[in-house]
């Protein structure tokens, strides 16, 4: 594969406001939700002001644009509504349990989830009533945009918000568990229909996303958006022949990551094979037990989680020759893969969501979506 460097903008379609209003997960704290570093400040460009609200804490504090500042709005984010937030808001409280319920594939799963879902709806009402005496003052609909970056807690709250005021207009990204259903326990996410209601336009990460919202979705068609996500212009990674292989991988360590499928590639790859992989989570264990049983020939390191910005400074002071991703669903356009792309790393990846939109002639190879361990293995020994 020629390296041939590609970079893809940053296309979320901004709305020109004086103010944005930002519902993230824990961004900027943490090392989570890292496309926003390339998006806020393409954001905060079209806005005089920008406010980001955490759902949860976490350690640290990104770099964040002049003009955006952070608020927080809740001591216990899991608290649920009491009896008098329950009757003040009753209508709100009924209606997502009507969308809840109705959306139910089955009576006997409602009747599993039902105390789960109440639970939920209880805590989501709380949250809105907090969001509602802390904001509502504030919220000018003709010059504050709302943004929920993920379509699913935040939804649900800003959906309530909305119930109970009707000025209320907001905007959300779907990017991969909050895109298909089968990533919900029993494969219902039971508030998905009130978001979709409720939300005025949903921005999805990848045409293939947009494709299977709007057939899951047809009655809310008309809300979804087309809106990949993007990295920046860093150049060309610096790059020279080597007798040895240096693979990349960048992932969440979990199962549908695949990163097994690497290591068990590796065992049969014969040549001098570096492997370093960027990311942590429940599979750790398990992919580092497999890592010590591979031959001598292949040395393995587990980065774990770091920061984006590490991530890119590894790109531009090391050569990589391969960059490998075998998940099993993607919402979007993975960042990690269009991040090595824009470096002029070629790709490695498996024909899964919005994958097949980023890998091609000119970037590298498309795999099937469940390559076999041998093609795996001898494309592996053929890269060298």
């Amino acid at each position: 594969v020629p390296r041939q460097r590609v970079a893809r903008p940053c296309s979320f379609a901004v709305i020109m406001a004086r103010e944005l209003w930002l519902f993230t997960t824990r961004f900027p704290q943490g090392i989570s939700e890292p496309f926003l570093e390339n998006e806020l400040p393409v954001v905060a460009a079209h806005a005089d002001r920008v406010r980001i609200f955490p759902l949860l804490e976490d350690e640290g504090m990104r770099p964040l644009p002049a003009n955006v500042e952070v608020t927080r709005l809740f001591t216990d984010p899991y608290r649920a509504a009491g009896p008098l937030e329950m009757l003040r808001h009753a209508r709100a409280l009924r209606e997502l349990l009507v969308w809840a319920r109705r959306s139910a594939p089955t009576e006997a799963l409602w009747t599993k989830h039902r105390r789960e879902v109440v639970s939920r709806a209880r805590q989501a009402v709380q949250r809105m009533s907090t969001v509602r005496r802390a904001l509502a003052a504030q919220y000018d609909p003709e010059h504050v945009v709302l943004y929920s970056y993920w379509t699913a807690d935040w939804a649900t709250v800003l959906g309530l918000w909305k119930a109970t005021d009707p000025r209320v207009r907001f905007v959300s990204r779907m990017h991969g568990f909050d895109l298909y259903a089968d990533r919900s326990p029993d494969g219902w996410p039971p508030f998905r229909a009130f978001q979709l209601h409720h939300v005025d336009r949903v921005h999805v990460a990848s045409q293939a996303g947009l494709d299977h919202v709007t057939a899951a979705h047809p009655r809310e068609a008309a809300k979804f958006r087309l809106a990949r996500l993007g990295t920046r212009d860093h150049g060309l990674a610096p790059w020279s022949p080597a007798p040895v292989l240096r693979i990349v991988s960048c992932s969440n360590l979990v199962e549908l990551k695949r990163v097994h499928l690497l290591a068990e590639a590796l065992l049969d790859v014969e040549g001098p094979v570096e492997w370093t992989h960027f990311g942590d989570g429940p599979e750790r264990e398990r992919i580092e037990a497999m890592v010590r049983d591979l031959p001598p020939n292949v040395k393995a390191t587990m980065m774990g989680a770091v920061p984006n910005a590490r991530l890119i400074d590894r790109y531009l002071t090391h050569p990589v020759d391969l960059f490998v991703h075998l998940s099993s669903t993607e919402g979007g356009v993975p960042v990690a893969l269009q991040e090595a792309a824009s470096f002029g790393i070629p790709l490695l990846a498996c024909d899964a969501g919005g994958v097949r939109e980023i890998v091609g002639d000119r970037t590298g190879l498309l795999l099937p979506a469940d390559p076999l361990h041998r093609q795996l293995a001898q494309l592996l020994g053929e890269h060298r």
